[in-house]
């Protein structure tokens, strides 16, 4: 059975294993950013903040940032790439801050490891300012790859992994109550991959290049994961 102590210790030894290398690299944040459209002196939070390469994207922008992550290694990686966030150990489940606290919330690839993800998404709701915005990172049960192979998800399956397909992620965050502004096919895997020059070998070239492509045309409902841009309902 998965528990909370069993995901806490698997982040923590991937964290203290791969460091600065766990996650994206830091350059893959700022299209969140802007995506979300982060303005100064706007309120940030990151749930599953891992690196803090996110937090660091948006105090480019002249945000007030906030991180949390349930592994005590991710949040002392974060320390070190943005210092004056305000970073918590914790769960998305309950969540440490106040109601209508933030302009913008982000989760990015986090959600679908929640051990409730209702509750979990119920307490972004809760911290989220109305009219602000949430922008959620979660992957595709209907991924193209995966109907060849063997088992679906990624290494984090065995510890605990939900995926579902278009139509069930926008079911699930439409029975919430939030308004769905966009969703996008999350480009960084093939964009940001393994580069097609590092090798002096041109048949690698072709083959890397060709992978790329055949990515890049897949259609929404058959990309490895989403960005949801999600926004809370006003106040009548």
């Amino acid at each position: 059975m998965t528990t909370e102590k069993n995901i806490k210790a698997y982040y923590n030894r991937h964290h203290q294993e791969k460091g600065e290398g766990s996650w994206r690299p830091a350059e893959a944040f700022p299209y969140f950013v802007d995506l979300a459209g982060v303005k100064s002196g706007q309120s940030v939070l990151d749930i599953g903040c891992g690196t803090g390469f996110l937090l660091l994207a948006a105090a480019t922008r002249g945000a007030k940032i906030s991180g949390l992550d349930i592994s005590e290694e991710a949040v002392k990686l974060a320390g070190q790439s943005i210092p004056e966030a305000d970073l918590r150990v914790g769960n998305a489940e309950n969540l440490p801050y106040g109601d209508t606290t933030f302009d913008h919330v982000f989760c990015l690839g986090a959600m679908e490891h929640f051990l409730d993800m209702g509750k979990g998404l119920d307490e972004m709701i809760r911290v989220t300012r109305p009219g602000g915005t949430l922008c959620v990172v979660v992957p595709n049960d209907r991924f193209l790859w995966w109907l060849f192979h063997p088992q679906k998800g990624t290494d984090q399956k065995n510890i605990n992994e939900q995926m579902k397909t278009l139509e069930g992620w926008t079911s699930f965050f439409e029975s919430h109550g939030l308004r769905i502004k966009a969703v996008h096919q999350d480009r960084h895997w093939f964009l940001h991959g393994r580069k097609i020059f590092t090798s002096r070998n041109p048949l690698l070239w072709l083959r890397i290049a060709s992978v790329k492509l055949r990515w890049s045309l897949l259609p929404l409902n058959r990309t490895y994961q989403f960005i949801f841009l999600l926004e809370k309902a006003k106040k009548d």
